[in-house]
């Protein structure tokens, strides 16, 4: 039985999870970074590339996952924190996905990716588009309680349980 994820898995979690991190604090820190980025503007296409990635990413681990598994890491816990496990997973799977399409569903202007490939927006009525916008700004509150959750409780597996969960997904020290 794999006590370890994949490098591959490895690497596109905490690819993930910088770049999750990168694009919650740009709107919020954007005082600091537009000078930086040719103002307001350029904030906001910084944050669109990033979810954009950030989709990508999702994407590519969810395959990555589908042919290396999971360490059988939670088989000794009781059968509702393996459910938890589980159902905390798939939302935050799923938010990473919606948060990223809702984005880029609720704007009327093209996203610049990366200031390189212009995508046009999709012809949605006003209502679809106002749906969108509100999953969005409201999504990203159950976002920032998961990530809290997340790394809560995988430090609480490494420090309190001393289990080897979050060993599980770190990089292997040599």
């Amino acid at each position: 039985m794999n006590d370890r994820y994949s490098s591959a898995q490895i690497g596109l979690h905490w690819l993930t999870a910088v770049l999750v991190l990168c694009t919650i604090f740009l709107p919020y820190g954007q005082d600091l970074v537009a000078d930086w980025l040719g103002g307001t503007g350029g904030v906001f296409t910084l944050h669109k590339s990033l979810g954009l990635t950030i989709l990508l990413l999702t994407v590519l681990r969810l395959l990555v996952r589908s042919v290396h598994g999971a360490p059988h890491l939670l088989a000794d816990n009781a059968v509702w924190q393996r459910r938890a496990a589980k159902a905390g997973h798939l939302v935050l799977y799923l938010l990473l996905l919606l948060m990223p399409l809702s984005g880029l569903l609720f704007g009327r202007k093209p996203v610049e990716l990366f200031w390189l490939v212009q995508i046009d927006p999709l012809p949605l009525s006003d209502g679809a588009r106002a749906l969108a916008r509100q999953f969005h700004l409201t999504a990203k509150y159950l976002l920032f309680i998961l990530i809290l959750g997340h790394a809560g409780i995988a430090l609480w597996h490494h420090y309190r349980l001393r289990d080897g969960v979050l060993r599980a997904m770190l990089p292997r020290r040599n």
